[in-house]
């Protein structure tokens, strides 16, 4: 033990109870003393955590009948365990593994579960996970890219991944859990290649709520670009600006036009790996 953690929390030095000593024991009280109350505070935090991970474990056990339980494959228990004390306090990626150490003791789940979704959920943030269990409970699930067209021919700036509507996340967040989710392989997302025939599933995208995010969006990106194009339009007018720039007139003036706002449309589906994760670790 160290020799001077070893004395206690409120004392450096014992016995000394007035001059120079007191003052060392009471500076050595306000600075560390907190320090230990915090350190038993996590403890304390990780002790209740774990008692819930243990707890949501023994009522999954319960829930399987006799005749299903079955003894776990220890190269899939083990290793599961063994990620899941670095995710204790996260309350959702923690009950992704005792889902699936469960499902691990239930025959029911044999076609179902794999070894390599160990590494999924330790490649999941909580996030992703709130997210994947939102899109689970979807029949379809419509989803577009936001772009900013310039003109006729079509030219485009991209404002966004892809997004969904009624995320529980952010917009910015759902953006990263797609990509995210899809890289692990829990979901395939077609965007301009297929979408659904029923226009109404993408009515929401039109909404002023979400149209009015990526406007904001556009602004935020080139506003700088339009500042400085308007700048140089009034210092050398449109004629010396199109000819420094290899440009014709027109195309100085569809740089000036304002961009509306547009989505490619198309879906998000579950893969089967991902429905199978779906029934080992999350149902």
């Amino acid at each position: 033990m160290d020799p001077i953690f070893g004395k206690g929390l409120d004392k450096v030095i014992e016995g000394a109870s007035e001059g120079p000593i007191k003052t060392l024991n009471l500076t050595w009280d306000l600075i560390f003393g907190s320090y230990h109350t915090w350190i038993n505070k996590i403890q304390h935090k990780r002790e209740i955590d774990l008692n819930e991970f243990k707890k949501n474990i023994e009522s999954n056990l319960k829930d399987i009948p006799d005749e299903n339980l079955k003894e776990p494959n220890i190269s899939l228990l083990g290793p599961a365990i063994e990620a899941s004390k670095f995710y204790i306090d996260e309350k959702v990626i923690r009950n992704l593994f005792s889902n699936l150490i469960s499902s691990s003791m239930d025959n029911r789940k044999n076609e179902d579960i794999h070894h390599s979704f160990v590494e999924i959920i330790k490649q999941m943030s909580g996030d992703d996970a709130i997210l994947f269990e939102h899109l689970s409970k979807k029949v379809v699930i419509p989803a577009v890219t936001y772009k900013a067209v310039r003109n006729s021919k079509g030219d485009s700036i991209t404002l966004s991944d892809v997004v969904i509507k009624d995320s529980p996340l952010s917009y910015r967040d759902t953006e990263m859990s797609l990509v995210n989710l899809k890289r692990v392989g829990l979901i395939n997302i077609n965007i301009g290649i297929n979408s659904f025939t029923n226009e109404k599933l993408y009515e929401a995208f039109n909404e002023p709520v979400m149209i009015n995010a990526f406007i904001e969006r556009f602004y935020n990106k080139e506003q700088e670009r339009y500042s400085q194009l308007f700048k140089q339009i009034g210092t050398f007018g449109f004629s010396v600006l199109a000819k420094d720039n290899n440009l014709s007139i027109d195309q100085i003036y569809n740089l000036c036009k304002p961009s509306s706002i547009e989505f490619s449309k198309g879906t998000i589906h579950i893969t089967t790996f991902g429905q199978a994760f779906v029934n080992c670790c999350i149902n």
